[in-house]
């Protein structure tokens, strides 16, 4: 039986020992926070554009994330975690609707994303246990079927994630024996924590290559990404996977997404690239970072990816406070449920092109505009290169270059 909870404490770990940073009180209908007066004295701002670095209760009307903070509203669980809670909850005859947004934080446990943790929290078992691609694959295809609450207690037993749209993963990776286990909070030595992706049933069967693909084009055009690659399973499936860039070891970083940092309705956004490119700039005082964004703003332009709302973007923060922009992740070929690009570029979201790039640099002083412009271009005109290299499959390739193409046209 899980009651409601109506305080939680929130503790930030980036090594060991984890701080306490504060307490979220439910209150009626409000949602309070207050930082920890020990975490005042040491600590730094989770969420400089949202939250008052002090000891006074807080509360924030903005309806976005129920009443939470976008800080914590990042730990919640997406589409696919929450249809995972549902079932699970279903099999005990408790109604998720009967759960408040303190009862769904309950489920981020030591291994989510970034370095918040929060108490009491859903435990499970911890124990490192092989994985078998094509076996998780099978029983992810059960969850969507409404198969038992057997499945579903080992889909999180074996690091089912509470995060993302897409059916996923958190696994370790030992690159020297190749060898994958699920993903614990503490690994053993020589393991990195990783992020393994499964198909969702609209996706085609070479979707992890067409993101492998978008991947070296990515590098390739001047963008930071952590480590790729593509997992082969014994009777020959294939599963993206990314090294997370939230982890150094075992040690963690604390992240905020743009959608948190923002508080932007990632799913009925009315962001555009230009705030990204402000916020990337403002948060880190580096202008750096504002480049490397309109870069990723230039290539998610000419490559077709118009899944970049705002929780595809987001920064880093270190043990000392300080801020950068995150690796770029979720780069793929994709459209968003309209058709459109999620985020705007220069206001356009449906058919942007070297105007709105150049009228977002000249806004924003970005340096070199063109040139960036020009470059990532020219990666991208080479996709069916990149298609044959990582496998992606004829027919694919060809239909992401007739789309390619139109976009050409516009630059």
């Amino acid at each position: 039986m899980i009651m409601a909870a109506t305080k939680l404490d929130v503790y930030i770990q980036f090594s060991k020992p984890e701080e306490l940073i504060g307490q979220l009180v439910l209150d009626g209908r409000s949602i309070l926070f207050k930082y920890s007066d020990a975490y005042l004295k040491a600590g730094k701002n989770l969420s400089p554009s949202q939250l008052k670095f002090d000891d006074n209760p807080q509360t924030t009307n903005d309806k976005t994330f129920n009443g939470l903070f976008g800080v914590f509203a990042d730990s919640l669980p997406d589409a696919w975690g929450y249809l995972l809670i549902k079932k699970r909850l279903s099999a005990d005859q408790i109604a998720i609707e009967s759960l408040n947004a303190l009862d769904h934080l309950t489920f981020a446990g030591k291994n989510s994303l970034g370095a918040l943790q929060y108490r009491p929290s859903v435990t499970l078992a911890q124990e490192a246990i092989d994985i078998n691609l094509d076996q998780l694959n099978n029983t992810i295809s059960e969850v969507f079927s409404g198969e038992s609450s057997v499945v579903i207690d080992d889909l999180f037993r074996r690091g089912g994630s509470p995060g993302g749209a897409r059916p996923k993963i958190y696994a370790g990776y030992n690159p020297k024996t190749d060898s994958l286990i699920s993903g614990i909070a503490n690994l053993p030595e020589e393991y990195d924590h990783w992020i393994i992706k499964f198909a969702a049933d609209v996706d085609s069967e070479d979707i992890a290559n067409i993101e492998l693909a978008y991947y070296k084009m990515a590098l390739d055009s001047g963008i930071e990404m952590s480590e790729c690659r593509v997992f082969n399973s014994d009777t020959g499936n294939s599963y993206f996977g990314t090294k997370r860039f939230d982890r150094i070891g075992n040690d963690k970083l604390h992240m905020l997404s743009a959608a948190g940092l923002l508080h932007d309705d990632y799913e009925h956004s009315t962001l555009d690239y230009g705030n990204l490119i402000f916020q990337a700039k403002k948060l880190t005082n580096n202008a750096q970072a504002a480049e490397q964004m309109f870069r990723r703003t230039a290539f998610n332009v000419l490559s077709h990816n118009r899944d970049d709302h705002s929780k595809n973007v987001a920064f880093l923060m270190d043990s000392e406070g300080v801020w950068s922009l995150a690796p770029a992740y979720d780069l793929t070929f994709s459209s968003s449920s309209q058709g459109y690009h999620s985020t705007a570029c220069a206001g356009n979201y449906v058919d942007p092109g070297r105007k709105e790039l150049l009228e977002l640099a000249s806004e924003l002083s970005i340096n070199k505009a063109k040139e960036t412009i020009d470059e990532v271009k020219g990666i991208i005109n080479r996709w069916s290169i990149y298609a044959e290299l990582s496998g992606v499959s004829e027919a694919s390739t060809r239909t992401i270059e007739t789309s390619l193409k139109t976009i050409r046209s516009r630059f």
